[in-house]
């Protein structure tokens, strides 16, 4: 843990590793999974469908793990949603995302060590696949997916759910993710936050935490 401590004096950060860490917690897509081209190219071909074009810029600038947020941002009606996650979720199936490289070493190291959780906004049947797909099903304690909560991110309700599975407290935890509601989330649930730098994170929240830009990075943030 010495090592994370001098690492965020480096980075003039003073939010410190919980003394007490217990759990580690991830969002999965743009922080383990590389699945930015894929979703960008689904968001796409949906928002074609609807007349509605969409430049990279124009994701980014309105990107949100809660997708009725996108829609709603880029002028999709509400009565349009049901059928836009159809065409959605099949475009999406169309690709294979990757991990991004470090992903099995660290969630295997941080193991033995910590209770691992994962979540994400994304459907279960999408992440229970791509978990399958990558192999890193089996890894996490809990996952929690959009499908599990009434609140999206950034509302803390899936935090807090996987810390009560978990019987773990937000102090003893740390949340891994590459967005704005990744952190709003955290910061909600009252648990430390680290920042993923990804295609996705544009818009991470100005803070005082610590940030990162590969899995093996943030490895090294939790080496003796």
């Amino acid at each position: 843990m010495g090592n994370f401590r001098l690492y965020l004096r480096y980075m003039h950060i003073s939010t410190p590793l919980p003394s007490n860490l217990r759990a580690v917690l991830f969002d999965f897509d743009g922080t383990l999974l590389d699945s930015f081209s894929g979703h960008f190219a689904a968001y796409q071909v949906t928002f074609a469908h609807f007349g509605l074009p969409a430049s990279l810029e124009d994701l980014l600038r309105v990107y949100s793990p809660d997708w009725l947020q996108v829609y709603r941002a880029m002028g999709l009606p509400e009565q349009c949603w049901a059928e836009a996650d159809a065409i959605w979720l099949a475009e999406a199936s169309r690709h294979t995302p990757q991990l991004f490289p470090g992903a099995p070493e660290l969630l295997d190291g941080l193991r033995p060590h910590f209770a691992l959780g994962l979540v994400t906004s994304g459907s279960s049947e999408r992440v229970k696949n791509d978990l399958e797909r990558t192999g890193l099903d089996g890894r996490f304690q809990v996952i929690i997916t959009g499908g599990d909560v009434c609140t999206p991110k950034p509302d803390p309700e899936g935090l807090l759910s996987a810390l009560a599975q978990l019987q773990a407290a937000p102090t003893q935890a740390v949340f891994v993710g590459d967005a704005a509601a990744d952190a709003h989330m955290a910061q909600a649930a009252g648990v430390t936050f680290i920042g993923m730098l990804s295609q996705f994170s544009g818009a991470l929240p100005e803070g005082d935490y610590p940030r990162v830009r590969s899995l093996p990075e943030l490895a090294r943030l939790f080496t003796d």
